[in-house]
């Protein structure tokens, strides 16, 4: 049996047509390799909205509850056009006593000026050290002793001394 390439739609519509001649949704279901409910979602909307209903929808929500709205972005925008030396910080100052609770904070007038392209993102900074590392390219070309409570040193007269009592001068 040759394979026949079908749409997504029409992969869909035989789904439902199978449905709707009598055939249980569960044998549908795992002869289309989907879940029970992405089936009864593809019947309900199919007899809801016909062949339309069964493309593929966004998965994108429809509103966005915490996004700056138009009036804040264009503020923002505005703001910038007219006084260029002014960063993010500055721009949620000003609109602090316009917009009230509304008001939107560095961060969002940050993201809103790159979104418009009213900035030019910066590279990082190094961050510069002057560390100096420890490790040396061949095996004991280091060595470093701590030392506690002291060595004992033998003088030339003869006399041993123990380091603590050198460097306090006995």
């Amino acid at each position: 049996m040759a394979l026949v390439d079908m749409t997504v739609v029409e992969q869909r519509y035989r789904a439902v047509l199978a449905v709707e001649q009598g055939e249980p949704r569960y044998q549908v279901a795992a002869q289309f390799g989907v879940s029970r409910q992405t089936l009864h979602t593809w019947i309900t909307r199919y007899r809801a909205d016909g062949l339309a209903g069964l493309a593929s929808r966004s998965h994108r929500p429809d509103s966005c509850p915490h996004q700056a709205s138009e009036v804040v972005e264009v503020a923002v925008c505005e703001m910038r056009r007219g006084n260029p030396r002014w960063g993010p910080r500055r721009i949620a100052h000003e609109l602090a006593p316009r917009f009230g609770a509304q008001a939107p904070s560095r961060s969002t007038v940050a993201r809103i000026l790159h979104r418009n392209g009213l900035v030019e993102p910066r590279r990082r900074r190094k961050l510069r050290s002057d560390y100096r590392r420890w490790e040396r390219p061949e095996p004991m070309a280091l060595w470093q002793l701590d030392i506690v409570g002291g060595i004992h040193l033998r003088a030339p007269d003869g006399t041993v001394h123990r380091s603590e009592d050198r460097d306090r001068g006995r």
